[in-house]
């Protein structure tokens, strides 16, 4: 079951690595830790990464104003060694997904 949530998080950010992609080296930041909800999570492994457009029609501020697309991180993570783990999909806005820009990190959806 998916779960949204759209819950304002904390992420610590790893080591840039490099990943190729149509013959173009590029290099990202995975999530490493995110907290939510006065609760570490320590991320396992990336499932799965992508970009996703905005919903710009729903915005509360000007359209000029909202970023067009944010970078959506699928990470299989836990609370600790005792807890099974869950996977989760973290949502940044693509500036702060390079830790170059400001932008707020989300919880996008859980899946049981």
């Amino acid at each position: 079951m998916v779960r949204l949530v759209e819950e304002s998080i904390e992420v610590r950010l790893g080591e840039p690595r490099r990943r190729g992609e149509e013959g173009r080296p590029t290099e990202e930041t995975a999530p490493e830790q995110f907290l939510w909800r006065g609760r570490l999570y320590r991320v396992i492994e990336v499932v799965d990464h992508w970009q996703e457009r905005h919903a710009w029609w729903r915005a509360e501020q000007p359209v000029a104003r909202v970023p067009l697309a944010r970078e959506v991180w699928r990470v299989s993570a836990s609370r600790g060694c005792s807890s099974a783990p869950g996977v989760y999909d973290l949502g940044v806005d693509g500036a702060a997904a390079d830790g170059g820009g400001a932008g707020s990190w989300l919880l996008l959806r859980t899946q049981d």
